[in-house]
């Protein structure tokens, strides 16, 4: 019997994510790559998963994380 309260887990790549989101893919990457996002790598592509999106906002909802994506130089 499946469990009604978890809603399936739906993947995303960088781009159809970066695209929902209103935000570069290169951001998306660079999440990636910072390890602040995490994401699955299937051969040469990346996904990300809704459970890692939805982790990825809890984590900066705590205060701990600063974003530095489009601070100045």
């Amino acid at each position: 019997m499946e469990n009604s309260l978890i809603p399936p887990a739906i993947a995303h790549t960088p781009k159809q994510l970066a695209e929902m989101l209103g935000l570069k893919p290169s951001t998306i990457y660079a999440w990636l790559s910072r390890g602040e996002l995490r994401g699955n790598k299937v051969g040469h592509r990346r996904f990300i998963t809704s459970t890692q999106l939805r982790e990825f906002f809890e984590f900066r909802k705590t205060g701990e994380y600063i974003d530095y994506t489009y601070a100045p130089k």
